[in-house]
């Protein structure tokens, strides 16, 4: 009797077993790992910021007197400036800024004179400015007139400014016979080299910064036609 027993034993003992194998859950195969995607290296930005809009406009009020002569050059670029801002908003030396005005249709007092009329224009800066940015320039300047005194507003930008223009011919006796100011003021404007000039990596501007716009009354620079800047 007892061999039976013991055989009923281990008989029940290994349908235990069985038992719990067959109830152990299946285990989970390990997900296999994401392979990693490398980017790719972006190009180093080696562009030192480029002027993208000049804009000219007069300050004077001819209502009131205010700002006789006084002008705003607004310089807008692609990218923040970074470098030597002591010498961009150096009024003193007068070394890094150039400025021109083109105007062929101004009157000129000396008749054997070669140079454009506009070349007796001399705009210089009385103040200029970094935006927080670093990507805009304001430059406050007084334009001197060589052949028309009592003119006031600065440049010709508009029909106001050059009916005084000629207003301020007839006052002086000049021919009448000849239609002067029948475009606006081109005024040139460049940043020499010597001033260092960077963008934010480090590239420095090997080349004097320039740029030009037609004198306007609009708040956005328009196109300049080969023609002339129209009134």
């Amino acid at each position: 009797m007892k061999k039976y027993v013991w055989f009923l034993i281990a008989a029940v003992f290994a349908v235990a077993v069985l038992a719990m194998v067959g109830c152990k859950p299946a285990e989970t195969p390990s997900p296999s790992p994401t392979p990693t995607v490398t980017p790719p290296t972006p190009t180093p930005d080696t562009r030192c910021p480029q002027p993208v809009s000049t804009v000219v406009r007069n300050l004077y009020n001819p209502y009131t007197g205010d700002e006789e002569d006084k002008i705003e050059i607004v310089i807008t670029f692609d990218e923040p400036i970074a470098g030597d801002e002591d010498c961009i908003e150096d009024i003193e030396d007068e070394v890094y800024w150039e400025f021109t005005v083109v105007n062929a249709t101004r009157y000129d007092e000396d008749t054997t004179d070669d140079e454009a009329p506009a070349d007796d224009v001399e705009i210089t800066p009385d103040e200029i400015s970094l935006s927080s940015d670093g990507k805009k320039i304001t430059i406050k300047a007084t334009v001197a007139e060589g052949d028309v005194g009592s003119f006031g507003y600065g440049l010709i930008c508009d029909e106001d400014s050059a009916n005084a223009y000629r207003e301020a011919l007839e006052a002086q006796g000049v021919d009448k016979v000849k239609k002067y100011a029948t475009t606006a003021d081109l005024v040139k404007w460049k940043l020499s080299r010597w001033c260092a000039v960077y963008d934010e990596l480090g590239n420095r501007c090997c080349e004097d910064l320039k740029g030009e716009a037609c004198c306007t009354t609009v708040c956005e620079p328009g196109p300049t036609p080969p023609s002339g800047c129209p009134l």
